[in-house]
């Protein structure tokens, strides 16, 4: 199977080619020219002779072609065709060998995509998206926005994460009260949407939004210090533009920057805000990666090379992945940290478990040259106590001649000094900070409250 970008992520990267090109073999055609009866005789015995020779190559191929496949796999062909012939009830073939691919799955970041989910996947890491751009936290009975996708309808509508949904409907219509099945089944059956949403459970400070489904260009980055908040805007082309009142709680040299994900136009939203950071005479970042579940190792490397404090060399290593093959050394894009902070500026980085990928592995890289510390380091403490969710591999996707792709974890990742964080995550060792907050915000953000 073909190889495509390797990623630490849900999602994939470029289109690749096939597995195998297949040819077509040409048609013969024309008419025969007027000949005497013997020449007919003789070319019909050697059309005859060529076409019995071609049919005999294309058997022993054949022949030979299947028994050169495994033996196990000549079997599980079998056995499928005797399912779909002999069950009971009919059975359709695409799901069976759906459910077969699922058994390739042999860790929880193997999956199988259709031609199609694929497709849908590689426009979503590009950042172009379509839908409402919302998604609901899984764990209460209550519906509550886990994120809303920065530039999307719902975002754009006012929806922030930690809001609660308490009645949905259609416009002109009475809204319905429901609960968390409800009103995923309402937004999933339906194009548009008005919803009653407030952070308060009790519904006190419940107000009506309303947006429809819309393609939209993906933002995964935001900027705020204490005098203005800024976000990312645009149909074609996004532009960082203010949207409301700073964080009050920030101190005046300081600059908070929020990056979501390690997809689409990331690393130039990044370089943007940095850019807003400098201009806007801020001199240390709080830098949030919480829930940033990771993303293009093509990406990790573009923002590395502006948080390599005490790297040496235009493009320093940002991390290694050894596979089978003899692996891969992963280098910054380059090394300007001294354009955007001063020696004396000081990074602060929140995180969760839900911090995971790229987002240790960029931890993992500012740790490793000293760009930070572990005292620089806030975690929340959930369930499992204070740390990051321990994703320390790396996958690669496969296509096949079909178009069916498969997501395989290809090799370990390991920061510049070596360390893996695999099933263990960054903790709250030495001197980092653990943080009492909920999962998701209310309206004053306790995580950043407790860090302020």
């Amino acid at each position: 199977m073909s190889k495509k970008e390797d990623t630490m992520s849900e999602v994939g990267g470029e289109r690749v080619p096939a597995m195998t090109e297949t040819e077509e073999t040409p048609a013969v055609t024309g008419k025969e020219a007027p000949a005497k009866a013997e020449k007919k005789g003789k070319r019909a015995l050697l059309v005859f002779a060529a076409l019995f020779s071609a049919i005999a190559l294309l058997a022993v191929g054949w022949v030979s072609g299947y028994f050169s496949i495994d033996r196990r796999v000549r079997s599980l062909a079998e056995m499928v065709e005797t399912v779909r012939r002999n069950y009971y009830e009919e059975v359709d073939r695409d799901t069976l060998y759906d459910n077969l691919y699922d058994g390739l799955a042999l860790d929880e970041f193997c999956a199988h995509y259709t031609e199609e989910e694929y497709a849908a996947i590689l426009a979503e890491g590009e950042g172009r998206n379509t839908g409402y751009g919302l998604s609901l936290l899984g764990s209460e009975a209550r519906a509550r926005v886990y994120r809303t996708v920065y530039n999307s309808p719902a975002e754009r509508a006012g929806l922030e994460s930690g809001m609660y949904i308490f009645a949905c409907g259609t416009d002109g219509q009475p809204l319905r009260e429901g609960g968390r099945e409800e009103i995923l089944a309402f937004l999933r059956a339906n194009d548009s949407c008005v919803l009653s949403v407030g952070y308060r459970e009790d519904g006190s400070d419940a107000r009506t939004v309303a947006f429809s489904r819309a393609d939209y260009l993906a933002s995964y980055c935001m900027y705020a210090d204490s005098e203005g908040t800024f976000r990312f805007r645009g149909e074609s082309e996004l532009v960082l533009e203010r949207v409301g009142e700073g964080m009050s709680f920030l101190p005046a040299d300081t600059a908070y920057l929020r990056l979501t994900e390690f997809d689409g136009n990331a690393a130039e939203e990044f370089v943007r805000c940095l850019e807003e950071k400098v201009a806007r005479g801020r001199k240390h970042l709080v830098l949030d990666l919480r829930s940033n579940g990771g993303g293009y190792m093509t990406t990790l490397c573009s923002i590395a090379s502006h948080l390599l404090k005490g790297a040496e060399g235009a493009r320093p290593v940002v991390a290694t992945a050894p596979t089978y093959n003899g692996g891969y050394t992963y280098r910054a894009d380059g090394n300007d940290y001294a354009t955007y902070f001063s020696d004396d500026a000081h990074i602060t980085v929140l995180a969760d478990e839900n911090t995971a990928s790229a987002s240790e592995s960029l931890m993992g890289a500012m740790l490793s040259y000293g760009t930070i510390s572990p005292e620089d380091i806030y975690l929340r403490d959930g369930a499992a106590g204070p740390r990051t969710y321990g994703k320390g591999v790396m996958q690669a996707h496969f296509t096949a001649s079909d178009g069916n792709v498969m997501r395989i974890t290809v090799s370990r990742v390991y920061w510049p000094d070596g360390t893996c964080i695999h099933r263990e995550g960054i903790r709250a060792v030495d001197a980092a900070h653990a943080i009492a907050a909920p999962v998701l915000p209310s309206e004053e953000d306790e995580f950043l409250a407790a860090l302020f």
